[in-house]
């Protein structure tokens, strides 16, 4: 079984769209509308989570009906990881693979959801990555404390993908940690459990992250010139 959490806790204060990023309207449906259908009419996808902030359960139960595999919303936490720990806790009863994806990337295409999933037939983790474009520099205050070597380094995206029994435990070592602390789903697998292996995969340049206001009407244009 593959499993789609859509985590969709956040306020996206930095966007300043007036609401939440994930119901910004982009050419006729909204953000999480674009994200959730991607997963929907995947074939291997059998079932979807959508991690929600409180506030927001009431307007996500009016497009629930549309999508045949959404069947549960749970309410997330204050930070990132503890949404993805609602999503993991929802999944108690599955067994299989549980893929994470931020519900501000609506442009995941079905090739990446596909290279992820096969990624988790040969290893227990998967994470898309792209290259670095610009150089990276470490910081020491506001001054550059060294440049790494860049070929060293990728960008990750999502959907990260985990198997259950390992994505569980990892969080169950990390919620007993009171100095937990991750922005990222990987991050927590090998902090906690350094001897799994996370395959890296072809990320897509497309599956950009709706972060700051700017990136609205980018997508508008998007999503206008596909319909």
């Amino acid at each position: 079984m593959n499993v789609a959490a859509i985590l969709s806790g956040g306020t996206g204060t930095r966007a300043k769209a007036g609401m939440p990023k994930q119901f910004v309207n982009l050419g006729g449906k909204m953000v999480i509308e674009r994200t959730i259908e991607a997963f929907n009419a995947h074939p291997q996808i059998d079932e979807i989570i959508v991690v929600s902030h409180p506030d927001y359960t009431g307007m996500l139960k009016e497009i629930q009906l549309a999508y045949e595999k959404w069947h549960l919303t749970v309410e997330g936490g204050s930070e990132r990881y503890l949404s993805s720990w609602a999503a993991i806790r929802a999944c108690e009863n599955f067994k299989g693979n549980l893929l994470i994806h931020d519900a501000a990337r609506p442009n995941v295409s079905s090739e990446l959801i596909s290279r992820v999933i096969m990624a988790l037939a040969d290893f227990p983790a998967a994470v898309p990555v792209l290259p670095l474009t610009d150089t990276l520099l470490e910081a020491d205050g506001d001054c550059v404390k060294c440049v790494p070597l860049r070929q060293n380094f990728r960008n990750a995206q999502t959907p990260q993908g985990f198997h259950l029994d390992v994505i569980r435990h990892a969080f169950q070592l990390a919620m007993n940690d009171v100095n937990c602390c991750f922005t990222d789903d990987c991050s927590v697998v090998l902090h906690y459990l350094p001897a799994i292996k996370v395959k890296m995969v072809n990320g897509d340049f497309s599956n950009q992250k709706l972060t700051y206001h700017s990136d609205i009407e980018y997508f508008i244009k998007l999503f206008e010139k596909k319909r």
